[in-house]
């Protein structure tokens, strides 16, 4: 049924005749310019080929066995780019899109030569059709599972050095300036509370961890230095000390995790948000993140080192965890509305000597499980951006859940050019008081 399947998927030929063509007649320039492997992981991890095609084109029959491995790649390769002329019309484009997120330049410029309009933006915004500057590319790892044991690093951290004291980052920033509105009050909440937020000087610590360059290069997070800037520039104005490294292994995360969780910083501090910005997987059910030297591991565990047992120092304190890296690899299409459907719808003081083992945590993903996020090349992460603007704007008077409500709406307005979208989640772990962050008004030390 499966195979059924696939031979009538073949007959669903779309692409354009001159991009068919085009690819024909430079197929061992492309060969000599790319690496099977790679490509089709992406190309499969992408959903413009399935797995069972994958099977199909490396399904050599007895050729295989008298052909020596550089013959065989060739073999492969030459299948692979003849299924993708079969894939449809966007096929060209979404090739290009691969091409360049691999780094193939030599074969993207040859893909250029016939559609140099395929190399602009392939994302487009509801709020903004227009735009046509820039690429987008999702926050999954491009490659075979990495090894899973951490090693050192070869990319030291830029901001800080990961293996040094603890300093917090003053340095200027590029990139985006947003204003943000300074609040005239401490906000309260007489059904829920909130957590205290009134300090000058000890109002929060933020920890940025922005890994862009990895030991496979095909896999530079392109990009997303604007991100971290972005939240610097935005948490410095509210009053957080800022900690902001970048290309840390796993060893170096989780020692300079521990090491500021342990520091009088965090101590005296009245909130600690952190944002991990790297690529992430799925695997079964276990939601994991890729560090610089190539070695994984589990959110779960990140998650872990908040446990009240672990990090005494943010006991009853509001700790906010924001992940807006991939949870699968899975490209989310939407659904096509029923045209009815679519008719109707418009655009108290009891003491206690413990504590729950993870508390006053609140998590937040830019995706749901098993799906993409999307990066501009230029312009930094969909959701890392859309959330600085909305802190911009309202962190003044809205409470934290409302500010990640209003970055999902936005974001979730938000496609590719393969019509492929995200939405964000935030789940709490005890986190029952509301979050406002009071920026420019203080009441105590």
């Amino acid at each position: 049924m499966e195979e059924e399947r696939e031979r009538e998927r073949d007959r669903e030929v779309g692409m354009k005749q001159k991009h068919r063509q085009h690819i024909m007649r430079n197929m061992d320039k492309l060969i000599k310019y790319t690496s099977y492997k790679d490509l089709v992981a992406e190309t499969v991890r992408r959903g413009l080929i399935s797995p069972v095609m994958r099977r199909n084109i490396e399904d050599l029959n007895e050729k295989g066995h008298n052909m020596t491995e550089e013959q065989v790649q060739v073999e492969l390769l030459r299948k692979y780019f003849v299924k993708i002329t079969k894939r449809g019309p966007t096929a060209y484009a979404e090739l290009m899109a691969i091409l360049r997120s691999l780094g193939y330049s030599e074969a993207l410029r040859i893909l250029e030569e016939m559609d140099p309009q395929g190399s602009e933006i392939p994302f487009l915004s509801l709020s903004r059709m227009h735009s046509n500057k820039s690429t987008d590319i999702v926050d999954t790892c491009l490659s075979d599972p990495p090894v899973e044991m951490p090693s050192v690093s070869n990319v030291s951290a830029i901001h800080n050095d990961a293996d040094g004291p603890l300093v917090p980052f003053e340095e200027p920033v590029q990139g985006k300036q947003r204003i943000v509105v300074k609040s005239t009050r401490i906000h309260t909440d007489d059904i829920t509370g909130t957590y205290p937020m009134k300090s000058q000087h000890n109002r929060g610590v933020l920890l940025i961890v922005n890994i862009i360059d990895f030991s496979n290069p095909g896999l530079k997070r392109k990009g997303a230095e604007g991100d971290g800037d972005s939240l610097i520039d935005i948490f410095r104005q509210i009053g957080f000390k800022i900690f902001s490294y970048k290309n840390l292994d796993q060893r170096q995360f989780f020692n300079t995790l521990s090491a500021l969780t342990s520091s009088q910083f965090v101590r005296d501090t009245e909130s600690f948000v952190m944002v991990l910005m790297t690529h992430g997987e799925r695997a079964g059910e276990v939601d994991r993140v890729q560090f610089s030297d190539g070695s994984l591991a589990d959110v779960k565990a990140i998650i872990n080192s908040f446990r009240s047992d672990l990090c005494p120092n943010l006991v009853h304190k509001p700790k906010v965890l924001i992940f807006p890296f991939c949870r699968g690899d899975n490209p989310d299409h939407g659904q096509i509305l029923p045209k009815m459907m679519r008719m109707r719808i418009q655009t108290d003081g009891v003491p206690f000597d413990n504590v729950p083992t993870l508390s006053d945590i609140l998590i937040c993903y830019a995706s749901t499980p098993g799906f993409e996020t999307h990066r501009d090349t230029e312009e930094g992460s969909w959701y890392i951006q859309k959330f600085c603007d909305t802190m911009a704007e309202h962190a003044h008077d809205r409470p934290l859940e409302d500010i990640l409500k209003k970055t999902h709406s936005i974001v979730g307005n938000m496609r590719t050019k393969y019509g492929h979208l995200q939405t964000g989640v935030f789940e709490g772990l005890g986190f029952n008081k509301k979050l406002y962050f009071n920026p420019g008004f203080f009441v105590s030390d």
